[in-house]
């Protein structure tokens, strides 16, 4: 069972971008989920002493290793999104790190502050293992992340990123690009690609 009053009442929604999930049970999902938003929370609030992981029902699947991001928004506006693209640590403790991150660490944004909270929306990404793609045609938009890298410069839009703005493909590759701090165009020639597929959960009540 998890911890009380952090995953009771929270049904949870999973998504799938492409065929791949990582096979969690419908109380993994749910620990998880509570995971995420019980460590917003404590964050936020001026976390004291270490997080305490004892009352949630770590099972061996959230105990191996993957990439996940935590993306915080505020009516369906972006507060914040952190994450991983590499497996580093064990799934539970991915996503509690990439919540602090997503709530006090994104360059792009202001700290979330606690009265920010009652409003935050929460999403949960876990992503496929990465692979490389010969060409952009084997780009499926909509289904697939993309990762862009060119030099020295390196750009990552999630799944969902294309489908929620309502761009095409070439819309999605410019701005990419442009993330990755190059010039609109610079997917067209030089450029290498990876993608991935991912699982998203999140809370029934923000459907």
């Amino acid at each position: 069972m998890v911890r009380s009053g952090t995953g009771e009442g929270h049904a949870v929604k999973e998504s799938r971008s492409g065929n791949w999930s990582p096979g969690l049970s419908d109380a993994e999902k749910t620990t998880l989920f509570a995971l995420a938003k019980d460590t917003l929370k404590w964050c936020v609030n001026g976390q004291r002493g270490d997080f305490d992981f004892s009352p949630y029902a770590l099972t061996p699947l959230l105990k191996t290793t993957m990439a996940t991001f935590v993306t915080l928004k505020i009516r369906g506006q972006l507060r914040g999104c952190i994450g991983s693209l590499t497996p580093v640590d064990p799934l539970y403790r991915s996503v509690h790190e990439n919540a602090i991150n997503a709530a006090l660490r994104d360059p792009r944004f202001t700290s979330v502050r606690p009265a920010e909270l009652a409003e935050i929306e929460v999403d949960v990404s876990v992503l496929s293992p990465i692979r490389d793609i010969g060409s952009i045609t084997e780009f499926k938009i909509g289904q697939q992340g993309i990762i862009l890298e060119k030099g020295r410069a390196r750009a990552v839009y999630l799944p969902e990123v294309a489908t929620e703005q309502g761009w095409t493909e070439e819309e999605t590759l410019s701005s990419l690009s442009l993330k990755a701090g190059l010039q609109p165009d610079a997917w067209r020639e030089g450029a290498r690609f990876k993608v991935f597929e991912s699982v998203v959960l999140k809370d029934k009540d923000e459907l």
